[in-house]
C-alpha cells in the first residue's frame, strides 16, 4: 500500500495541492484574526483613554461627595470603575450587577493596588474566572475627592481611579470568526480536493496514454507512437522525446539487421571461394603444381580480404560504442604529405599533388586521421582511371576549423550514389565486383572517425565532373 502510494503521482500531487492550500488558508486566516484582535484591543484602549478624560473632568473637586450608586453615570456602558485611597485600598466600585440584574464580572485587581500599577493599559482576567478578560488602566487624580458608599454613610476620600473595559465582545467576534473561517476553510478544501481530482485526471491522461503506448511497444507493437497534442508543454516534450527514442531504437535495430545481413553477404563470397579451392585440393582434383599454387594463393588472398573486413568491422564497432579518441595537436599538412608519398609508391604513374599552405593543426588522434586520408586516397585510386589527377589539400579556416580535401577529376558519381556513399557496405554499381578489392567500409570508416572527432565528412560530385571529399575537424588551439 505504501509503495503504491509513493508511486501514485496523482495522489501525491493532490495531497501537495491540498496541503499547500490548507497552509495558505490557515496562514491567511491566522493573520487576519490576529490583526482583527489587535485592532479590537486598540479600540478598547482608545475607549479607556476617552473614559479617563471623562472621569477626570466629571470628578473635578466638588463640594458634595459622589454617590456610589451613581458611578455608572461617570462612565460609558460596559466600563468598570473603581476608586482607591492613597494606600491603594478599594473605596468604591461599580455595582456587581447591571440594572437588569445580570451579574457583571470585575477585573482581578491586586489588593492593595501597588503604586504604578496599570499606568499603561494591561490585560487582566476576571475575578474568580479566566474570562472575560479586561483591558485595565489606572491613573491618579492629582487631588482628593469624596465618595459615599451608601446613602447616609460618611464620605470617604479617594485619589486614584481604575477603569477597565471588557474584551468579551471582541473575543466573541474573534471566536465567531474562527468558527466561520474554519467552516469556510473545510468547505474550500473539499472543493479543492474535488476540483484537483478532476483537473489531475484530465492533466495526467496524456501520461497514462504514454505509459500504455510504451507498454504496447515493449510488448512488440513497435509501430505504436505517442500522440503529442501540445509539443511546447512538459508532457508534450516528454512524448516527443519518447517518440524520438523509439524511432532511434527502431532505426538502430534496422541498421543492425541490415549491417549483419550485409556483413554476412560480404563474408559469404570469400568463404565460398576458400571452401571451393580447399575442397578441390582435398579431393585430389588439383594435381598440377601450378593449380595447387594458384589455389593456395587464392585461399591466402581471400583470407587476407576477410581479415581486412573483420578489422574494419571491429573498428566501426568500437567507434559506434563511443570510445574516446585522443585529443592532441595533429599536423594535417604532414599527414597529407605522408599519405601522398605512400600513394605514389603504390601508383607511381598517378599525377598526385599535395597543398598545405602554412601550418594546419587539428585536434584528434593522429593514427585515426592518417587512416582517414589513406582510405580517401585509396578510394580515389581504385575508382578512377590510372591517369586521373588527384589532389590533397589541408588548410585552416577562419571559423576555427581545419579542413582536409581529397579531389579527383574522375568520372564522378550520380546523385543517388553520392547520397549513400558513406553507408556501410554500399558500393556503386560500377564497383560491385568483389575482385575490385573494396569492402564497402572504407568511406563508412572515414565518416565514423570524423564524427568521433566532432567533425563532418561530405562529398561534392556529379557525373563527369569528378569527386571532392571534404573532412572538417576542430582546429587545435
Amino acid at each position: 500500500m505504501a509503495g503504491a502510494w509513493r508511486g501514485s503521482l496523482r495522489a501525491r500531487l493532490m495531497v501537495g495541492v491540498v496541503l499547500l492550500a490548507a497552509v495558505g488558508m490557515v496562514a491567511v486566516n491566522a493573520v487576519s484574526l490576529i490583526g482583527l484582535r489587535l485592532n479590537l484591543v486598540n479600540v478598547a484602549d482608545a475607549h479607556l483613554t476617552k473614559t479617563r478624560e471623562s472621569v477626570q473632568h466629571r470628578v473635578h473637586p466638588r463640594p458634595a461627595p459622589i454617590e456610589a450608586d451613581n458611578l455608572n453615570s461617570l462612565i460609558p456602558d460596559g466600563t468598570y470603575l473603581a476608586m482607591l485611597d492613597d494606600q491603594g485600598r478599594m473605596v468604591a466600585q461599580t455595582p456587581a450587577r447591571d440594572v437588569d440584574g445580570r451579574p457583571r464580572p470585575r477585573p482581578d485587581l491586586p489588593t492593595p493596588l501597588p503604586d504604578g500599577f496599570a499606568e499603561h493599559t494591561v490585560t487582566l482576567s476576571a475575578r474568580g474566572a479566566p474570562v472575560p478578560r479586561y483591558r485595565t488602566l489606572s491613573f491618579p487624580l492629582g487631588y482628593s475627592a469624596t465618595v459615599r458608599r451608601t446613602p447616609g454613610s460618611p464620605p470617604q476620600r479617594f485619589s486614584r481611579v481604575v477603569i477597565a473595559k471588557s474584551l468579551q465582545p471582541a473575543e466573541d467576534v474573534v471566536y465567531w470568526l474562527i468558527g466561520a473561517d474554519s467552516a469556510a476553510t473545510l468547505a474550500v478544501l473539499g472543493g479543492i480536493v474535488l476540483l484537483s481530482r478532476g483537473v489531475l485526471n484530465v492533466g495526467l491522461r496524456p501520461l497514462r496514454n504514454m505509459a500504455a503506448t510504451a507498454t504496447a511497444i515493449a510488448d512488440g507493437d513497435i509501430d505504436q507512437r505517442i500522440d503529442v497534442a501540445g509539443r511546447h508543454s512538459e508532457v508534450g516534450e516528454v512524448g516527443t522525446a519518447l517518440n524520438r527514442a523509439f524511432d532511434e531504437r527502431q532505426r538502430s535495430e534496422e541498421q543492425l539487421r541490415q549491417f549483419v545481413a550485409n556483413a554476412s553477404h560480404e563474408l559469404r563470397t570469400p568463404l565460398t571461394t576458400i571452401r571451393g579451392w580447399a575442397q578441390l585440393h582435398l579431393h585430389g582434383l588439383a594435381e598440377d603444381p601450378a593449380l595447387i599454387e594458384r589455389a593456395m594463393l587464392r585461399i591466402e588472398g581471400e583470407a587476407a580480404r576477410m581479415h581486412t573486413m573483420v578489422e574494419e568491422l571491429l573498428l566501426l564497432a568500437r567507434l559506434d560504442q563511443g570510445r574516446p579518441v585522443a585529443h592532441a595537436p595533429v599536423d594535417l599538412g604532414a599527414l597529407a604529405d605522408d599519405a601522398v608519398t605512400d600513394a605514389r609508391v603504390v601508383d607511381p604513374g598517378r599525377p598526385l599533388t599535395v597543398e598545405a599552405p602554412g601550418e594546419v593543426f587539428a585536434c584528434g588522434d593522429e593514427d585515426r586521421l592518417r587512416q582517414v586520408l589513406q582510405n580517401l586516397l585509396s578510394n580515389a585510386l581504385r575508382h578512377t582511371p590510372p591517369d586521373t589527377p588527384v589532389s590533397v589539400t589541408a588548410r585552416a579556416l577562419p571559423d576555427g576549423t581545419a579542413q582536409l580535401t581529397v579531389a579527383d577529376q574522375g568520372p564522378g558519381m550520380p546523385p543517388a550514389t553520392a547520397e549513400r556513399i558513406f553507408e556501410r557496405f554500399y558500393r556503386g554499381d560500377e564497383s560491385r565486383n568483389p575482385t575490385s578489392g573494396g569492402t564497402g567500409l572504407g568511406l563508412s570508416i572515414v565518416r565514423s572517425i570524423t564524427e568521433a572527432h566532432g567533425g563532418t565528412a561530405t562529398v561534392r560530385t556529379a557525373p563527369g565532373k569528378g569527386s571532392t571529399f571534404t573532412i572538417t575537424l576542430p582546429a587545435a588551439r
